[in-house]
């Protein structure tokens, strides 16, 4: 089953949904943290639950730990909550003491399992998966993400546009944690008002780096919006951002996009984020960009990058005129609508 599923039928049926054990399996906290909330409200609503909470690590547990917090019954309460986290770091002469005092549960006594990841084809696994409910929870891919944040937005009462959104995923990943996070911040910070969130407040509260910022220059300068990759270099210039640091950045992005394209042209666009190592969703947007570029194209901004670094490594051109000079040109290559000169190998326009 799936998490939202699972937390869905808690809000529904109540106990009735969690009479087995619970595993909740995957890399996605959220789920495993919400999910566990749900079930704590459920149990302990009426009562307090210090003393019939338990909290077992595996990589640390003995076996007296693992079977009296199996076997012991609620305390003066008429419910018991067990959580045992890490199953896969059970050491393996304890995994038939834990089958054994998963089997022999006293009444009123829940336990939920957390695990990471398992190898389903162990003998141990899967005598262990037939005695509980499997929630899944994975982490979630970009677009899905998306759809997520858009959703829990509109819950939190938050209006944000596509672009705020992508900023948010490019900043955060797709962590829900780290994402929900920042959209409780934003709750937070808006109070009571209902309108939409400025590009200002937003990148105040995601934490505004430079490293975003030259992130925006170089989308500015590849989309051939070269106005809004002047405005930002001149912001990083400003915020004693080195020139050569700049540069680097915008050389090492249209190598990503060549190596995106290369991969695309072989058929091989699904390996993009493997063979770049980089972020599902930047591997995403280099997709998108790659594909509507051509070799021509992406050969002319490669030429202008090593043009533009060996001019300023050798002192023939003034830094900021060079690295303006580059977006320009990379601007006009990228958008040949664009009336701007290109400079050639020589440096003259």
């Amino acid at each position: 089953m799936k998490a939202q599923d699972f937390i869905f039928a808690l809000e529904k049926e109540g106990l009735d949904s969690i009479s087995l054990p619970v595993l909740f399996l995957g890399g996605e906290e959220y789920w495993i943290n919400t999910g566990v909330a749900a079930i704590k409200q459920l149990l302990f609503s009426k009562q307090e639950e210090d003393f019939n909470l338990v909290t077992i690590e595996f990589k640390s547990m003995d076996e007296t730990m693992l079977r009296e917090g199996l076997s012991n019954p609620p305390f003066f309460d008429a419910n018991r909550l067990v959580i045992l986290r890490g199953l896969e770091e059970i050491k393996t002469a304890y995994e038939n003491i834990f089958l054994d005092s998963l089997q022999k549960t006293v009444p009123g006594v829940f336990v939920v399992i957390t695990a990471r990841q398992l190898d389903r084809r162990k003998k141990f696994i899967k005598e262990m998966m037939a005695m509980v409910a499997t929630i899944e929870c994975p982490s979630l891919k970009v677009y899905e993400a998306k759809s997520w944040v858009r959703q829990e937005a509109k819950k939190l009462g938050l209006n944000l546009s596509n672009q705020q959104v992508d900023l948010l995923l490019e900043m955060k990943g797709t962590s829900l944690m780290s994402l929900n996070n920042e959209l409780v911040k934003l709750r937070i910070f808006m109070g009571e008002e209902k309108g939409p969130v400025s590009k200002g407040e937003w990148s105040s509260l995601l934490g505004e780096a430079s490293e975003t910022n030259i992130f925006e220059m170089i989308d500015g300068a590849l989309e051939g919006s070269s106005g809004k990759a002047i405005n930002l270099l001149e912001r990083l210039l400003v915020a004693g951002e080195p020139e050569l640091k700049i540069l680097a950045m915008l050389g090492g992005e249209v190598r990503r996009l060549f190596m995106a394209w290369a991969l695309l042209k072989e058929g091989r666009g699904e390996f993009i984020q493997k063979e770049l190592v980089c972020h599902p969703y930047v591997a995403e947007k280099l997709r998108n960009k790659a594909q509507r570029l051509t070799y021509q194209q992406l050969r002319q901004a490669h030429h202008r990058i090593i043009q533009a670094d060996q001019r300023i490594k050798t002192g023939v051109g003034d830094y900021r005129l060079e690295l303006e000079m580059t977006l320009l040109d990379l601007g006009s290559i990228f958008n040949p609508t664009q009336k701007i000169a290109l400079v050639d190998s020589s440096g003259l326009e």
